[in-house]
């Protein structure tokens, strides 16, 4: 009987309490349940809005506003990227920690400065990770929705209160504002009202790093509008020996690998191992798409009143009517994508405020001194791509000269489509390997690009390749076995064969009608693109949108 009634009392406070949290009006704790353990790697980040350029703007024309994210790495300086003076900001000093209550002023500094796409977080097998969160509201465009926020940890297994779903987890945190809907006047909204419920809370979401791989992660309060305004970020997760993401790594010798410091994450240039693969960098591939549309339709300037010259007049926006005009890697396209300097960024400073971004594929073909080669035993670099897509459609990226061989997908290894045994990797040329991925929205992917490929001594098949006569570079038959393919990019004194090898003067058109050098030393070049083509355009504007290069050094 006791038992019984024990059970009932359970049961009643359970059906309470669930009935509080979906509760309009009520308000989510201030931070999420979780042990007491001291966290290795602590992110602080802040929620706000801002203003971003598309590759095609021009002076004169309006910037396009976002939500976003702002922040970084607890031991690590904050740098952010100004767009209105086009300059990397070093603040000298990571990222202030997040107080409960009301904004400091070194809080209310970030405000309006959401960058695109959010900090890199990443993170060792075994670190816990600590991801602090507050939200600083609406401040480039105050009279902009001032929503809550979260984050949501796309891909990780995690508890359901770290996850960051406001309607089934610890809830969004809302902004610093008013009883009477207003932000703080400056006098803690004693004018008016005081603060509402939950202002100035700070969540902290935490986690175990578990599986190697490739995630993300984004705000999840009205995904269908804070995703697509700019609210997400890459997020990887390495190997327990990984030298790209342990300075400590076996592997490394006073904290460097191949005289490059071990332990600095993504695109940092040193290699790593991702599920027994060996590769010398790895790159991120964040892919997303713009709808113009809802950014106006959040700042206010969408067309709503009659206009008989608009053909959206008397309606208000409907997310139904998605229709994106910009495709983007990493938050750019083409042709920042290609590290191309034009008005609208300047791409050596980006490099600089969003580090681990660089979505520019470039590597050696013939370099046999690289971490990779003790295990391929083959010339030319190997770079793992991280391709994750945080937009709303599904894309085919396709790369041309090349196949990238599929190791993983959704953090998960795919061990029967290539995999190491006895130390030895599936060879290039074998298992599955692709020159299209198609990945649908949410999907992660983990692809090795084998620089060598296009190298005159590769493994690979010749069958396609166009062979020369030295003596005057003409070209030949690839049935003549005689005579040599592709010089080899490596030894000093090979000639230049234009129809084959080399492209010299290549260019790339502005927006503005002028050009850009590309390369104009002399390489091969070779497009990565969505093969939707009409999403390698700016807004309409050929060639534009998610559109890279893949350019084989010597």
């Amino acid at each position: 009987m006791k038992l019984r009634k024990l059970l009932s009392l359970v049961i009643m406070s359970v059906l309470i309490l669930g009935a509080l949290a979906f509760t309009p009006g009520a308000y989510a704790p201030v931070q999420a349940e979780t042990e007491a353990v001291s966290a290795s790697v602590v992110y602080n980040l802040y929620a706000t809005d801002g203003f971003v350029k598309m590759a095609d703007w021009a002076p004169g024309n309006p910037l396009l506003y976002i939500y976003g994210f702002i922040g970084s790495r607890s031991d690590q300086n904050l740098v952010w990227y100004d767009y209105t003076t086009n300059t990397a900001n070093d603040t000298g000093a990571p990222a202030p920690a997040p107080t409960g209550g009301p904004v400091t002023p070194a809080e209310q500094f970030l405000a309006g400065k959401a960058q695109l796409p959010a900090p890199v977080i990443w993170a060792k097998v075994g670190d816990v990770v600590e991801i602090r969160l507050k939200n600083l509201g609406v401040h480039a465009e105050p009279s902009a929705p001032n929503d809550p926020h979260s984050i949501h940890l796309h891909g990780l297994d995690v508890d359901a209160a770290n996850d960051g779903v406001p309607e089934t987890s610890v809830g969004a945190v809302p902004a610093n504002m008013c009883v009477d809907g207003s932000t703080d006047p400056g006098d803690n909204c004693t004018s008016a009202g005081g603060y509402a419920p939950g202002a100035g809370n700070v969540v902290v979401y935490m986690f175990t790093a578990e599986t190697p791989g490739t995630s993300m992660y984004h705000c999840h309060q009205e995904a269908d509008i804070h995703v697509q305004m700019g609210m997400y970020g890459a997020l990887v997760v390495y190997d327990t020996n990984d030298p790209a993401g342990n300075a400590n790594s076996t592997f490394c010798t006073g904290g460097l690998l191949n005289g490059k410091p071990c332990g600095q994450g993504p695109n940092s240039g040193t290699g790593g191992i991702y599920n027994g693969f060996r590769y010398d960098r790895d790159v991120i591939m964040l892919l997303s798409e713009i709808d113009s549309d809802y950014h106006n339709a959040e700042q206010g300037t969408y067309p709503v009143a009659p206009d008989p010259s608009n053909s959206n007049f008397g309606r208000a926006w409907n997310p139904v009517d998605y229709l994106p005009e910009y495709w983007l890697i990493n938050g750019i396209s083409f042709p920042n994508t290609i590290g191309v300097s034009n008005s609208a960024i300047d791409m050596a400073q980006w490099n600089v405020a969003f580090k681990g971004y660089d979505p520019l594929l470039t590597g050696s073909m013939s370099v046999t001194t690289n971490w990779s080669n003790a295990q391929w035993r083959t010339r030319g670099e190997k770079v793992l791509l991280r391709m994750i897509n945080m937009g709303f459609e599904t894309q085919p990226m396709h790369i041309h000269g090349y196949h990238l061989k599929v190791l993983g997908s959704d953090q998960r290894p795919w061990p029967w489509a290539n995999r190491v045994l006895w130390g030895r990797p599936t060879p290039f040329n074998q298992g599955l390997e692709k020159n299209t991925v198609l990945i649908g929205s949410g999907e992660t992917y983990e692809l090795l690009l084998d620089f060598g490929q296009q190298e005159s001594f590769s493994i690979y098949p010749t069958d396609t390749q166009t062979r020369y006569e030295p003596s005057d570079n003409t070209p030949r038959s690839n049935t003549s076995t005689t005579h040599p393919g592709i010089p080899h990019a490596g030894v000093v004194g090979d000639p230049s064969y234009i129809a084959g090898p080399t492209v010299t003067g290549a260019v790339v058109p502005l927006p503005d009608g002028t050009v850009a050098a590309l390369d104009p030393t002399g390489t091969q070049i070779f497009p990565f693109h969505n093969h939707d083509d009409y999403k390698a355009t700016n807004n309409g504007a050929y060639p534009g949108g998610q559109f890279t290069a893949v350019i084989p050094l010597p």
